[in-house]
């Protein structure tokens, strides 16, 4: 009987679909694209260890995204996208789980007011509201992009922009005299809803608000201006929580454009202020934990007009008090709670399992999608200069970063360099300093030797270097260094060989902060580093065109720790994806 249910359902959606498309046809109102993937690894344990957890684990999945574009009127479309996931070992639809990942409808009013509500993207200013790239990540490397375009997109990761729900508007302005345009945007978001924290003591987690608003004022061909604002509020009313956060963010920028024969030469300074506190309630309203910051940056770019050689400097304050969650939310929290997916535990001891750089390229589950209030747990020997990006508090310095690409296609080379130092020192009167170094090279060996198909290797170096002079125990010293090696290969047509590896080694010292509810700091917690991390990975891939491709890949990655009663560990990966983007 259930058979027959099922046959009947499925021949039902069939004629449902073909109408569909029939209807499409005719009307154009609807369309359809979409995204389908295939996954299956198989993880074996070659040392740990560990003679209690399983040898080997498999796991995988089938999933399709039907992406449903509705346009009812010319100037509005209602976009939703339903996906159908199976879990490899369920049978006859009893691992299948069907769910609405996303429901937006826009529009334009009057061909002047664009508007958005549902599901939207938000991207303003780097110090104002920005998601930020995670660890390793460097230049944005392909060193291993199934993995990356994986986790991009189950985490909704799209040009540095938060994924958020709520209401978006904006509309612009343009003037004959004084200035050339005027542009407006708003927008209110709720991160987070109400819910029940605690069903027997009948508590409940208050919602959470982020709006904010841009302005952007084109003055002249040459000299711009921009206001970014953005707060982020908690509603007490709307739960039972004591305390509840309020913070509004700031920002003023000025853009000076100069365009020469064959370069473009860009100035920008911006400033802006912070403000976070708590409110809490016992028997009269009052706020705690108030704190005022700022920050500063001057940036210069140089560019050729021909995109193939760009420049840029500057100098850069951030305030120690400088708070701004929707900025300084991290992609990954590296606190022991956000546990890892493949062998979460490890050895005879059943210790947890570290992040390690395995994790974080291929491990979708330790993403945050969330804004928090507070900041995010880093971990030093994967980013400790900038573990907030550009507007991580209590730092000063200056950078440099640039790109060449050859004329002849040759070749292409990135670089950055920076120095920073903490405004104030933590637990001690003397300051960190941090010196990073990066360089990613990519060398076309097809062009250079006039191949037809596709040869090319790449090589990427970052070195992160903190210190701190003092005594025993002021003294801080640091040294990690990220190697990245890619080389790509066609054999055949669109049959390309790839082999990459990374290895990350940290040697040295660091204090890691322990903080409270209200973000303060109580306590330091030190750690000696004597760690690599590395993956090495082999692979086939068959490119049916840019968004279709098959991927086999073996991986052999772990982590070595040189302590005494730290167990190293070291596995294998099987993978396979098939991917197919409409």
């Amino acid at each position: 009987m259930k058979n027959h249910f099922l046959k009947i359902l499925l021949f039902s959606i069939s004629v449902f679909q073909l109408e569909i498309i029939s209807f499409t046809q005719q009307n154009e109102k609807i369309w359809f694209d979409g995204l389908g993937r295939s996954y299956f690894s198989r993880d074996n344990v070659v040392s740990n260890g560990d003679t209690i957890s399983p040898n080997n684990m498999s796991g995988g999945y089938n999933l399709i995204d039907l992406n449903v574009h509705v346009n009812p009127i010319p100037n509005i479309e209602v976009f939703g996208q339903v996906r159908v996931q199976n879990q490899f070992g369920g049978f006859f639809g009893s691992g299948t789980q069907i769910d609405v990942r996303q429901l937006t409808a826009r529009g334009t009013f009057k061909n002047k007011i664009k508007f958005s509500v549902g599901d939207i993207y938000l991207k303003q200013n780097r110090f104002t509201l920005y998601n930020y790239d995670e660890d390793l990540n460097l230049y944005k490397s392909d060193f291993y992009n199934s993995y990356k375009s994986i986790i991009d997109y189950e985490n909704f990761y799209e040009e540095n922009r938060w994924r958020l729900q709520g209401l978006q508007v904006d509309f612009s302005y343009k003037f004959d005299r004084f200035i050339r345009t005027l542009e407006f945007d708003f927008f209110t978001t709720r991160p987070r809803g109400s819910s029940q924290i605690n069903s027997a003591l009948n508590t409940f987690q208050s919602d959470m608000l982020l709006s904010g608003a841009t302005i952007y004022s084109k003055i002249s061909n040459s000299i711009s201006a921009e206001l970014n604002y953005s707060t982020l509020n908690e509603l007490p009313n709307s739960g039972t929580q004591l305390k509840s956060v309020k913070n509004p963010v700031y920002q003023i920028g000025l853009i000076h454009n100069y365009n020469a024969k064959k370069f473009n030469f860009n100035s920008k300074i911006q400033a802006g202020f912070s403000e976070r506190s708590w409110s809490y309630k016992v028997g009269y309203d009052s706020i705690s934990h108030r704190k005022l910051g700022m920050f500063f940056e001057y940036k210069s770019e140089l560019s050729k007009m021909d995109t193939l050689f760009n420049i840029s400097w500057g100098s850069r304050y951030v305030d120690p008090n400088f708070r701004s969650s929707a900025a300084q939310s991290r992609r990954i929290d590296m606190t022991e709670s956000n546990l890892t997916t493949i062998y979460t535990t490890y050895s005879n001891d059943a210790v947890i399992r570290p992040i390690s750089v395995f994790d974080i390229i291929s491990d979708l589950n330790i993403y945050n999608q969330n804004i928090s209030p507070t900041l995010m747990n880093f971990n030093p020997i994967f980013s400790n200069a900038l573990p907030y990006g550009d507007a991580t508090p209590n730092r000063i310095g200056v950078f440099l970063k640039g790109f060449y690409k050859n004329k002849k296609k040759y070749f292409d080379i990135n670089f950055s360099t920076s120095f920073f130092s903490e405004v104030i020192g933590q637990g001690t009167s003397r300051k960190r300093t941090f010196l990073t170094f990066s360089q990613l090279t990519k060398v076309y060996l097809n062009e250079i030797f006039n191949h037809k198909k596709e040869f090319n290797f790449s090589l990427g170096y970052l070195n992160q270097i903190t210190n701190r002079e003092g005594d025993s125990i002021e003294f801080i010293n640091l040294n990690s260094n990220h190697i990245d090696f890619k080389m790509e290969k066609e054999l055949l047509d669109k049959v390309y060989f790839n082999f990459s590896t990374k290895r990350v080694k940290a040697l040295g010292n660091e204090y890691l902060t322990v903080r409270d509810g209200f973000d303060e700091i109580i306590t330091f917690q030190q750690v000696d580093y004597n760690r690599i991390d590395y993956l090495h990975a082999l692979g086939l891939k068959y490119q049916f065109k840019k968004d279709v491709y098959i991927d086999i890949q073996y991986n052999f990655w772990g982590s070595e720790f040189n302590r005494a009663n730290f167990y190293d560990f070291d596995f294998q990966r099987l993978l396979f994806i098939f991917s197919i983007k409409l």
